[in-house]
């Protein structure tokens, strides 16, 4: 014990006394900082809102401010607003308590649960979100939570599949139930057995969640029935390689030209635990509203105890108006085989992956044409790479793991290649790239500081302490070739915002395989309008001609880039579609909430949503974040 002290002891001296390390420009090139002392980070319920400032905003700042301001955001968005039932005013920390206080009167919802879910701005139903009022404070957005989807075949709601649930209606509306739809991710430490209100008691659900300054700047428009202008923002941005000059014919998010408050959107994991091997103190739990379908073909709603794995938070800043992306993980997501972790609490491995069950995937990429259409890149599995082919085969699931099963694109046209493997079930035992030691760093300082102030607040054991920053994305970076980094500039420095640590930011229980681990590019159409699952960094898989140029997916300040990771996905998704970075927009409203998608070896099938509605969709296709 007195060692440990010691250690966090040396280390908060050295945060506190260590000058800044280099600083990157906006392309990715080291520059030099000017000498300061690093900000001591600390614990309160208001966020920052940039990056910093000071000195020279998010393109002089260093992997180690990122870290700091990445966890000042959790600190003021994973702060208490009070008991649920009682709170009145969303995104508003409670005056009363302190930061991890799980008492009877600070054991409601956090700050950003509170926060909007994304059929709360954009309801299936095409009318105003609930509580709208054109002359309320903020359009209604303290109003309770409501979830208002489509209605069913037979023109019922989506309802209660075991009759009305006690109140209040909970904050957490996990309604979705893939990733970006291209896997299914499970955790194996719980049982497989489903019961009779949970299909599929293994599988990781998620939730996304925008902040009053985004809903109110959609109400302002009323754009909350897929009217907003993505297709005239996306032309011009594509045009000019930069954001267009206002926010009422395009989309352009606040903080803009005439609204000043940050836009902050969540994307959040959440599973049930296994009483028998986990540890509930470690885990932050919430009353969750999930969904499943009934044995009329209806969608209904369960509602039951879930616990938090994984924490996107992306804040659109003054200087970044590209958005900063950080993701958090709870401590205990990666196991081997046996059960043991494969991190430390704070993020270092802590062994070799034993025994090596994963098997390996690899990515075929080409730029060349067959007829009418551009071969499509592969995931491949090798078969003879020393471990077995896949780590198990529906119906058998793997024990402790987690694991994730591929989505077959496209099962009403085989023939059509899906991109990626399908044939049976793929097991994480470590993460693509690891975390860089700056963060290993933050997060013992971190930990630290949540136990001092744990001890003076009267709080024993605070489940934050068992959360960790995986990593932050803080500029674009331009990846010039395509594959896997071996001559960009800075990627073996893992304090340069070109490592693939940083350049492929990703959470292990968000993003979990080969294409979105690793992401850059973008994903593939397919031979049909399907898409293949797999990403690509040459054009020429995007309807350029054939031969070596790269895809951009993201623009800014007149530049285009191929940015990976998180950034870069939310681009090509949301950017580049015209909805400013935000999928949330530009994919409109929500029109049915994702239920488990049935298994079997040919991989997930497509995620059943808008089917059973009896509404269509302005974009029909995928309600992601």
């Amino acid at each position: 014990m007195l060692r440990m002290l010691s250690k966090v002891l040396e280390i908060l001296v050295l945060q506190f006394v260590a000058t800044s390390i280099s600083a990157f420009g906006i392309l990715g090139g080291p520059e030099l900082a000017s000498a300061q002392q690093p900000p001591a980070f600390a614990i309160s319920p208001t966020p920052p809102s940039e990056l910093n400032p000071t000195g020279g905003g998010p393109a002089q700042a260093t992997l180690q401010q990122a870290a700091e301001f990445a966890w000042e955001e959790f600190f003021a968005l994973n702060w208490p607003a009070g008991p649920s039932g009682q709170i009145t005013q969303r995104d508003t920390p409670s005056p009363t308590c302190a930061f991890g206080d799980q008492s009877s009167n600070c054991a409601g919802a956090l700050v950003w649960e509170t926060f909007r879910g994304k059929v709360e701005i954009f309801p299936g139903d095409f009318n105003p979100p609930p509580g709208y009022s054109a002359t309320a404070p903020s359009y209604g957005y303290d109003a309770p939570p409501q979830y208002n989807y489509g209605t069913n075949q037979d023109g019922s709601p989506v309802g209660p599949c075991l009759g009305p649930p006690p109140p209040p209606t909970p904050w957490v509306n996990l309604d979705e139930t893939d990733q970006i739809t291209v896997d299914s991710m499970f955790a194996g430490v719980v049982s497989v057995k489903p019961s009779a209100n949970n299909s599929a008691p293994q599988l990781i659900r998620y939730l996304a969640k925008a902040n009053r300054t985004e809903y109110a700047y959609i109400a302002k428009h009323q754009w909350w029935d897929g009217s907003a202008p993505v297709g005239d923002t996306a032309t011009y941005v594509k045009a000019n390689k930069q954001d267009p000059p206002n926010g009422d014919s395009y989309v352009l998010l606040p903080p803009n030209t005439n609204e000043k408050q940050n836009t902050i959107e969540i994307k959040a994991g959440w599973r049930v635990l296994d009483p028998s091997k986990e540890d509930s103190r470690r885990f932050h739990t919430a009353t969750v509203r999930y969904y499943e379908k009934a044995s009329n073909g209806n969608i209904c709603y369960q509602q039951a105890t879930f616990a938090l794995v994984s924490l996107h938070i992306i804040q659109k800043t003054p200087m970044a108006p590209y958005f900063i992306y950080a993701t958090f993980e709870q401590a205990d997501n990666i196991l081997d085989a046996h059960g043991k972790p494969a991190e430390d609490v704070d993020g270092a491995r802590l062994q070799a992956p034993t025994p090596p069950t994963t098997p390996s995937v690899t990515l075929n990429d080409t730029d060349q044409v067959n007829s009418s259409y551009h071969i499509p890149p592969q995931v491949v599995v090798p078969a003879n790479d020393g471990n077995a082919e896949y780590c198990a085969k529906p119906p058998a699931t793997p024990s402790n793991m987690l694991f994730y099963l591929n989505t077959n694109f496209n099962p009403n046209n085989p023939s059509a290649p899906s991109g990626l493997p399908i044939g049976g079930y793929i097991c994480i035992n470590q993460r693509d790239n690891g975390i860089p030691p700056i963060i290993i760093d933050a997060n013992t300082t971190a930990h630290a500081l949540i136990q001092s102030y744990s001890a003076a607040h009267g709080i024993t054991n605070s489940v934050w302490q068992y959360y960790k920053l995986v990593n932050v994305q803080y500029l674009p970076i331009n990846k010039d070739h395509p594959g896997l980094y071996g001559t960009q500039t800075g990627e073996n420095d893992f304090l340069h915002a070109s490592n693939p640590s940083t350049y492929y930011l990703a959470n292990i229980v968000v993003e979990t395989n080969r294409p979105l681990q690793l992401f850059s590019g973008s994903l593939v159409p397919g031979v049909t309008s399907n898409t293949t699952g797999s990403n690509s960094d040459y054009d020429s898989q995007f309807g350029g001609q054939p031969g070596p140029g790269i895809h951009s997916n993201m623009f800014y300040g007149g530049n285009a880039y191929n940015m990976g990771g998180c950034m870069g996905c939310h681009g090509a998704q949301g950017q580049s579609r015209g909805g400013d970075f935000s999928v949330i927009v530009v994919e409109g409203p929500v029109l049915s909430p994702e239920v488990p998608a049935p298994t079997g070896i040919t991989g997930a099938a497509v995620i059943e949503r808008n089917r059973s509605l009896n509404v269509i969709p302005r974009n029909y296709g995928r309600n992601r974040h």
